[in-house]
């Protein structure tokens, strides 16, 4: 069987596993006990989470270890066999493929952009994964996720609620990763897709390429003109772009042996090896993690989060009930504090309850509780009994910090060099947006003002 057609039933297979995944997703919750939530089995999640993972050992709230075991595997995948996740995995490169399958059966010519312009829009890519990236590790918090395509993809069968509820993802899925495609084969994984930029540098780090033999080469063209994202490798004896897939479709469509090959500078490869190659990375990966018991598709908040934010650990597929266990307080003060009315279910997922939004409902518990008198007996506490400042979180309000680290958080503010007149009762995340400031700052001054109340 040619490795085309194996390549193709690969990405189906992924497609497919994904949508069953991302469909049990909604109907049985995330956690324990559900299935897995969309951004822990994406490797862009991983590098999401990196910075929070490394100053504190957490994770954003969403993300879990097995994100960043496959943004491992992915970026070792990438740098032995090239860039064979985006030919030959991931489900939002197969989406735009197909669908530029599906428009040449319906005879919709396909066009490209001038060689030029298409040449500086590849750029845009890097410019959304700088600035995903920057807002997510300076706010605390998934920026990117109303507006992922993937995120949307996985939400299909949430139905038009889950649409409503962030339309924009639902846009971008529908107008650039599959109506573009239509026209321009790959628009996303060409212009814009984040994980696409930050494997793009690695492509050209990999050891396996396309290469081509003078010798044989009988100069068709042919080869450039198949390419699905529009290279030509025939320009080159070796292809070093890193817009490279690693998919094969030049090597193994080429009319004469021998022209066109994968391999190092001493060894050649079949498209099939190369795909078979990262594969075999990429489920080594996968299977190591689970007989090391370090797979994990969900990771608790850190108690230390918890505890100056309880809702942190609430999420649309528990119960009022589960709700209250995470909590730890009885479930007629949950309803209470949500504002509920009394004879709601207490054993379904909040998420199927009729009239009731979990985000909203998670606010309005924050909310309600912020409203209570601060937690006793903080002033006594040493620094060294404190959750540590680096677990301070985007999500959190300046009045949940100053209650937990015993803190005035108009000299908190002060300390950071933000406006203290800044509203306590509002995110970091969102103050830190409105004055182009950084939640780090107000980490480091928490840090500080503990160790000058230490000394």
């Amino acid at each position: 069987m040619k490795a085309s057609k194996i390549r193709a039933l690969v990405q189906i297979s992924f497609l497919l596993f994904m949508t069953w995944v991302g469909y049990l997703h909604q109907m049985l919750g995330g956690g324990r006990e559900g299935a897995p939530a969309v951004d822990a089995l994406c490797p862009f999640g991983g590098m999401e989470s990196l910075y929070i993972f490394l100053t504190s050992g957490g994770w954003l709230r969403r993300v879990a270890p097995s994100a960043m075991i496959l943004l491992i595997a992915v970026i070792g995948m990438t740098i032995i066999s090239g860039r064979v996740f985006c030919g030959w995995i991931c489900p939002l490169g197969t989406l735009g493929e197909f669908t530029a399958k599906i428009s040449s059966r319906l005879k919709i010519r396909k066009r490209e952009l001038p060689r030029e312009l298409d040449n500086k829009l590849r750029y845009l890519k890097y410019v959304v994964l700088i600035v995903i990236i920057y807002f997510t590790w300076k706010m605390g918090t998934l920026v990117w996720r109303d507006y992922d395509p993937w995120v949307a993809y996985m939400h299909l069968s949430a139905g038009w609620s889950e649409m409503v509820e962030r339309p924009v993802a639902f846009i971008v899925l529908f107008g650039t990763v599959i109506f573009a495609s239509l026209f321009i084969e790959r628009f996303w994984c060409r212009y814009l897709c984040p994980l696409g930029a930050l494997l793009a540098p690695l492509q050209k780090l990999s050891l396996i390429k396309v290469r081509r033999s003078d010798e044989h080469c009988i100069h068709c063209h042919l080869c450039s003109g198949i390419c699905p994202v529009r290279l030509d490798p025939e320009a080159q004896e070796v292809e070093t772009s890193a817009e490279c897939i690693a998919c094969g479709e030049c090597v193994e469509k080429c009319p004469k042996e021998k022209a066109l090959f994968f391999g190092t500078s001493g060894k050649k490869f079949k498209p099939l090896t190369v795909g078979l190659v990262g594969l075999v990375i990429f489920f080594g990966a996968y299977g190591t993690a689970r007989i090391t018991g370090t797979w994990r598709t969900w990771a608790p908040v850190a108690t230390s989060v918890t505890s100056t934010d309880p809702t942190e650990a609430l999420f649309g597929w528990m119960s009022i009930q589960q709700m209250a266990d995470t909590m730890n307080m009885p479930v007629e003060r949950v309803i209470e504090l949500g504002e509920l009315p009394g004879d709601i279910a207490l054993n379904v997922p909040v998420k199927e309850i009729e009239g009731v939004n979990d985000e909203e409902l998670k606010e309005k518990i924050q909310e309600n509780l912020l409203k209570e008198p601060s937690h006793e007996g903080r002033d006594d506490q040493s620094s060294s009994q404190l959750p540590p400042p680096d677990e301070i979180r985007g999500s959190m309000t300046m009045d949940q910090i100053s209650s937990t680290y015993g803190l005035e958080g108009e000299k908190i503010f002060e300390k950071a060099g933000w406006p203290i007149d800044s509203d306590p009762a509002t995110s970091l995340k969102t103050l830190a947006g409105e004055m182009e400031r950084e939640v780090s700052e107000i980490r480091e001054a928490v840090r500080e003002l503990l160790e000058e109340q230490d000394s």
